[in-house]
């Protein structure tokens, strides 16, 4: 048997974890860059001249710059029946940035965040709407970059202002104050967490640098919430961001189909989320 991980970085710890729990299990693991990637009339060929098609499965990881669309390995994975990590949400949605996240979750009935997209959306409308302060976010940010928090029409403006140098797409959200914020994961149909995430002092983001985390097993709202989106989103392996709200209400925030695990292993360790993958990619290929 033969996976390849496709990443910006081998030596990231969720590349390492995977190609650890892999090789134990006597898989053999090529690391594939995306910016090896390239398409030509064979198919997808990779740097080394290796066909994609010579792997048994495939487990796609998170790119600072995608240079190659998800949607050239999914369509080739589908097209030669090649075990793709997640594919039966990858074969529906290709990508899925914040934008996207959002109209699936209302469509498929689950509470998310309040968000509203629009070039046209006017400070007081977002002010009316949902109040001050409100989050500001480019659709294709990650790990709590390109997220700003306005709290007057200055600095509505000055974002703005950047992305359209920057020529981004973004959205609002509602800042739900007095919340709580927790990271779950789905492997498989089985859910595991929650990690509770505290802000540095005197920070809003619970995903920086000085962050705490804490074992929440019995944080029944939020399991429940991520049983439902494992269920109607279909997806087999995911880091969910879960918030619960003033109110009591649990909302998903983020569906990460590539989420990292180093801070989730560090507070239980003994569940160990790559060995975990790696046996439900392996028992899905016999």
């Amino acid at each position: 048997m033969r996976i390849c991980i496709i990443t910006d970085n081998k030596n990231s710890y969720s590349s390492k974890k995977f190609f650890k729990e892999a090789t134990a299990k006597n898989i053999k693991v090529d690391f594939i860059l995306w910016k090896s990637i390239f398409l030509d009339e064979k198919g997808v060929i990779f740097g080394g001249d290796i066909p994609l098609n010579e792997f048994d499965g495939v487990i796609l990881r998170s790119s600072k710059k995608l240079s190659v669309p998800n949607i050239v390995i999914v369509e080739y994975c589908k097209a030669n029946n090649i075990r793709l990590l997640n594919k039966d949400f990858y074969f529906r949605y290709q990508s899925t940035n914040k934008l996207r996240q959002y109209l699936i979750f209302k469509t498929k009935e689950i509470p998310c965040l309040e968000t509203f997209y629009g070039e046209k959306v006017s400070y007081s409308f977002l002010k009316r709407r949902i109040g001050l302060p409100f989050v500001a976010k480019s659709i294709n940010g990650s790990l709590g970059k390109q997220i700003f928090k306005i709290k007057n029409r200055q600095e509505f403006k000055n974002f703005i202002r950047q992305q359209k140098v920057k020529k981004q797409l973004y959205i609002f959200q509602k800042f739900y104050s007095g919340a709580t914020d927790y990271r779950v994961f789905i492997v498989g149909k089985k859910i595991f967490g929650p990690v509770k995430r505290i802000a540095p002092l005197g920070k809003w983001k619970t995903n920086e640098v000085g962050s705490a985390h804490k074992r929440c097993e019995k944080e029944k709202r939020v399991l429940n919430l991520a049983k439902k989106i494992a269920q109607k989103t279909k997806i087999e392996f995911a880091g969910l961001d879960i918030l619960i709200d003033a109110e009591g209400q649990p909302r998903i925030i983020e569906m990460n189909t590539m989420g990292v695990f180093r801070v989730f292993d560090t507070v239980y360790p003994e569940i160990d989320i790559a060995k975990k993958t790696i046996e439900l990619m392996v028992n899905t290929m016999k």
